[in-house]
């Protein structure tokens, strides 16, 4: 590979930064940078296609963060008590708290310590061994 550099528009957060780069530098940002996207002259280009693309007729190359539909959040394994004994669910935090928030007469509990709704965003759900969500009881019914 040639020494020739190439204007690569890298997006960030100002927009984007124009970079200077060689074939092969390019090659190593693709490769090395999780969750990027390379186009040139605006068609998305696979990391192993970059060898054999002759960049000199580019008019335009362009490093884009990839699409993340919702970003891989942890989720964690949580025994919601119903009609069957109960269901084991996974859900991530913010699904947690949705449900806590939302569900009518549950309580959670997290390593069979009771937590209300509103403290849920506190806990450390990575240190938690047990998750459960069961009916609250009701008194007098």
């Amino acid at each position: 590979m040639d020494d020739k550099t190439y204007t690569v528009e890298i997006a960030d957060a100002t927009g984007h930064s124009e970079v200077q780069m060689t074939k092969k530098e390019l090659i190593d940002h693709a490769t090395h940078t999780k969750g990027r996207w390379i186009f040139v002259d605006n068609r998305m280009v696979a990391t192993e296609e970059l060898a054999a693309i002759d960049l000199s007729t580019a008019s335009h190359i362009r490093s884009l963060p990839s699409l993340q539909a919702g970003r891989d959040e942890k989720k964690y394994c949580i025994e919601i008590a119903d009609s069957t004994g109960h269901s084991e669910v996974l859900m991530t935090k913010s699904e947690i708290i949705e449900h806590a928030t939302n569900t009518k007469g549950r309580w959670v509990f997290v390593d069979n310590r009771m937590v209300s709704a509103s403290d849920l965003a506190n806990v450390d759900f990575d240190s938690a061994q047990h998750i459960r969500s069961v009916p609250s009881l009701q008194a007098g019914l």
